[in-house]
């Protein structure tokens, strides 16, 4: 027991810094973020009380708190006070990333419309779907900072490329997402559908959530790492997609996916969405064990 106290009390400054270093990026995020609009956040979150852009940057928040995670949670013998450099460095990346993502999610999902007008306008169906690209996002940037690697450039360059490739496949997916469904999400979107936004958001974070699997890890070499991001990510859409559709057909009595929407079922799309994240939970854990 007193040697247990002694490794804490000796730890206890190194690992206060450390969780300084988070609160301080995840600070400088936000100041970021807000430097980035056009108006005024605080007056528009906290006086305006507008719920859509609550959605949005309360994600952002929790978002950047799942990819800071494996910055933070280290063990007594992994955190001497020089580590502190590599996580300042990796603190630097996740601030870097969910600045440029923010570019990202506007192209995508209401491309030539102005979404912070939207989400300004009170359409919080634009800020579930964004919720549920930042969410996702976090964790495939969470998976990228997970593990070692041979030299610190290495682990820095695998962690920019594999947080890409994953940002990639998930903006892939909402893509694919849009061509297979017989009606238009970014229509239903500028028309404030809560039905298809939880469908949208629901399909963004479990797919992060699958593909974080696939680019954690100890860094073996770019062959090995890039075909464990195939694989995974293959399973993560055919998988998602087909336990959905059973998932759906047993919970869902009498309710297509395609009746849900139609007909404007709010709360059976939000239930569809909180079923696919159970599974791709379920999903990710299998993976873990197999890579």
């Amino acid at each position: 027991m007193l040697d247990y106290w002694q490794g804490t009390l000796s730890n206890l400054p190194a690992a206060t810094v450390s969780l300084l270093l988070s609160l301080v990026a995840g600070g400088l995020l936000w100041f970021l973020q807000n430097r980035l609009t056009r108006f005024d956040d605080h007056q528009v979150l906290f006086r305006d009380g507008s719920v859509a852009y609550l959605v949005q940057r309360a994600a952002l928040v929790l978002g950047f708190a799942i990819a800071a995670l494996p910055t933070t949670t280290r063990t007594a013998d992994d955190l001497p006070w020089y580590s502190l450099l590599g996580q300042t460095y990796e603190l630097v990346w996740v601030v870097v990333a969910f600045v440029a993502v923010r570019y990202v999610v506007d192209g995508v999902l209401l491309r030539r419309t102005a979404n912070d007008a939207e989400l300004l306008r009170g359409n919080v169906a634009l800020g579930v779907v964004e919720a549920g690209f930042y969410l996702g996002f976090g964790f495939i940037l969470n998976g990228s900072l997970t593990g070692a690697s041979p030299t610190m450039a290495l682990g820095l360059a695998s962690t920019v490329v594999f947080g890409g490739l994953g940002l990639a496949l998930v903006v892939a997916v909402f893509w694919l997402h849009e061509a297979v469904t017989p009606w238009s999400i970014r229509d239903e979107l500028r028309a404030g559908g809560l039905t298809a936004a939880f469908e949208a958001a629901g399909v963004l974070l479990s797919v992060g959530i699958v593909v974080r699997e696939g680019v954690a890890g100890d860094f073996t070499g770019w062959g090995v790492g890039l075909v464990a991001f195939s694989v995974t990510a293959v399973v993560a859409v055919v998988t998602l997609y087909l336990f959905r559709w059973l998932a759906n057909r047993l919970l869902l009595r009498g309710l297509t996916i395609g009746a849900v929407q139609r007909e404007h079922r709010v709360v059976a799309s939000a239930f569809g969405a909180v079923v696919m994240v159970t599974v791709a939970v379920l999903v990710a854990a299998v993976v873990r064990t197999q890579l």
